[in-house]
């Protein structure tokens, strides 16, 4: 049965064959340590059991509550190991982000996704979330940059009647 956890520090050091999926964005060293300090509880991993299971995803993201701007949460990354597609894992990683964005009093949930990466459109379709813009050139790949489409799912609040 799959272990769900939250990340930790040696993770990092053990995740270079999820980071180094073709569809997976690389980020440094330092963002995945800043981001692991600045928002405990906003990042999982999901284990194979067994003493030493290996990794089969994981998701990562912040809480942005900035003035003026609505709080919301965004999804810096999410991966799953191609061995382990299409068991649910992805949307077990993704409810509980919603869940956590949800505690944190987040408006929002937001991620950037490849344009050409139909599965994971399909996905998060499928989970509610709504293309809001796409953003021309995102993806600085070479020789041709790839768009984005923000994806968004707003978090149901109860209505207040007085």
């Amino acid at each position: 049965m799959t272990s769900f956890r939250e990340m930790r520090f040696d993770d990092l050091f053990k995740i270079n064959s999820l980071v180094f999926d073709a569809l997976t964005e690389v980020y440094s060293l330092t963002f995945f340590v800043k981001h692991l300090l600045e928002f405990p509880g906003l990042s999982k991993i999901a284990e194979a059991p067994g003493p030493d299971g290996p990794l089969m995803g994981y998701i990562f993201g912040h809480y942005l509550a900035k003035q003026n701007k609505e709080p919301h949460s965004h999804v810096a990354a999410l991966t799953v190991s191609p061995e382990y597609r299409r068991l649910g894992l992805a949307t077990a990683l993704m409810d509980y982000f919603f869940m956590a964005a949800t505690h944190k009093g987040a408006s929002f949930v937001n991620l950037f996704m490849r344009a050409s990466n139909q599965a994971a459109y399909h996905l998060y379709c499928s989970m509610g979330y709504a293309h809001r813009q796409t953003l021309v050139d995102y993806y600085p790949d070479d020789p041709e940059p790839e768009n984005a489409f923000e994806m968004r799912k707003y978090i149901p609040r109860p209505m207040e009647v007085h």
